[in-house]
């Protein structure tokens, strides 16, 4: 019974919607039958402990105290539960939000004829439309729907008077245009990661439509709008930098899970440039995760990836932002997943100590994340050990080193399609330690090699060893 549909769907209710759901349960218009209510009750008691039962027999009996066991009773009352349950979501969902409602109530008004109790419930929904905080697409789509709304009551009372039809259809393009556009963002997202082919249809159009009609003043549309452009116009940097300014003013706007998303895109989109070798947009990839993390748009479930973590600390200490970058691997440490925790939070000290050049504070805490269980951890580790080591000239745990950090990518299967990056990362090492450091056309050609090498980590910093002077 613990993976059965009905005891998922109860593990999925926080508190409040535990005690909402049983007075939903308790009211004769939605469940008439008492054994129902028991076999909640029982369910219910046996969630809240760290390890629980579901005897079938037990349950049946908690439920039905005095029958023999009937397993067709038993599947009967589980099933009428979740339907109730069910409902339950449904009713909740509807309800969420007060002009839902007063849209909802607006129809039926109409539906019944009542003219004047539908003004009012209209003017009320548009009020409560207004005080929204939220403007994302489902607040656009409520606009349309209210319009339309008032359109069909006005044709239906045959009123002699102009119906809404502009504005009903301004409201239809700003819905639609706002969600295709949040739409094809997710899909170009989704092409790149699992390399789909999509048609993107009439997305063309909408773009012109939304320049012609003057729509980037609705954040719902500009944030999709700038976000697209900057997914297809790769080489433009303006598409970027509109994005990060659009994203920052006005994320609070939007559902935390939408605008993390969004975040990550715009993130990922700057990364992709920093990789290109242009990093004057590391500023505005930082400026994201500054407001990402502090306003906790890229928080999930209460907590803050590793990896946002470590990629937030590496372009802050690239910008040589190191105060701030301190005092962020310190403040958010305890956001950090428990399992992964201590070892992140070392390993990121560690990275700031290498760039302040406190090479022995940094190896003291290498020391410790090299014997993580963690390949990523690990895998990490062996490349600041790799830049130290060869910053300090010492050779011979530099060549160690690199055996060894050879051997452990050939044997991890877990890498994947990322072990192409560190083989990418060890070649270089080794032809960057060969070069003659006084050879400047070597260099010159070393450094084209590089850049034109994709993926290469650490790019940026191959770039600034060779074009030290000796």
């Amino acid at each position: 019974m613990k993976n059965t549909k009905l005891v998922n769907v109860l593990k999925s209710l926080d508190n409040d919607e535990i005690r909402l759901f049983k007075r939903f349960l308790e009211s004769k218009v939605f469940n008439k039958h008492k054994h129902v209510l028991a076999l909640f009750g029982y369910i219910n008691v046996q969630l809240k402990k760290e390890t629980f039962k579901l005897d079938k027999t037990i349950v049946f009996q908690k439920s039905f105290p005095d029958i023999p066991y009937n397993d067709k009773m038993l599947r009967h009352v589980m099933s009428y539960l979740l339907k109730v349950l069910e409902k339950f979501l449904i009713y909740k969902e509807l309800h969420r939000q007060d002009s839902t409602e007063l849209i909802a109530l607006s129809k039926s008004y109409r539906k019944r004829n009542l003219w004047k109790s539908l003004d009012s419930a209209t003017k009320r929904a548009s009020l409560a439309i207004s005080r929204e905080l939220k403007k994302d697409v489902d607040h656009h789509y409520q606009n349309y729907q209210l319009a339309q709304e008032i359109g069909i009551a006005l044709t239906e009372k045959k009123r002699v008077t102009e119906i809404n039809l502009q504005e009903i259809t301004d409201r239809l393009d700003i819905s639609y245009f706002a969600n295709r556009l949040r739409q094809a963002c997710s899909m170009l997202a989704h092409k790149n990661v699992y390399v789909a082919d999509y048609d993107m249809g009439i997305i063309d159009v909408i773009l012109k439509e939304v320049e012609r009609k003057q729509f980037l003043d609705i954040p719902a549309i500009s944030i999709y709008y700038y976000g697209y452009l900057a997914l297809t116009e790769h080489e433009n940097l303006s598409h970027f930098k509109k994005l990060q300014q659009e994203l920052i003013t006005h994320a609070y706007l939007f559902e935390q899970k939408e605008m993390r998303d969004m975040y990550l895109l715009a993130i990922n989109i700057g990364i992709r440039f920093i990789n290109q070798d242009k990093h004057e947009q590391m500023e505005e990839t930082l400026e994201l995760y500054k407001a990402g993390v502090e306003q906790r748009i890229l928080f999930s479930n209460g907590r803050l990836s590793r990896f946002t973590y470590k990629n937030a600390a590496a372009i802050a200490l690239q910008l040589n932002q190191f105060d701030w970058t301190e005092k962020f691997i310190k403040t958010y440490m305890e956001a950090l997943d428990p399992s992964y925790r201590e070892e992140t939070y070392s390993y990121n000290l560690a990275k700031l100590h290498y760039y302040k050049k406190e090479y022995d504070k940094a190896l003291k805490l290498l020391s410790i994340t090299a014997l993580s269980d963690d390949v990523y951890i690990n895998l990490d580790t062996k490349i600041i050990l790799a830049k130290v080591y060869f910053e300090l000239g010492d050779l011979d745990a530099f060549e160690a080193l690199l055996s060894n950090f050879q051997t452990f990518i050939r044997r991890k299967s877990v890498i994947s399609y990322h072990r192409q990056n560190y083989q990418n990362f060890i070649n270089c090492l080794k032809k960057l330690a060969a070069v003659n450091p006084y050879d400047k056309a070597a260099k010159r050609t070393l450094q084209k090699e590089f850049s034109d090498l994709n993926p290469l980590p650490e790019k940026y910093w191959f770039n600034v060893q060779l074009n030290k002077t000796y």
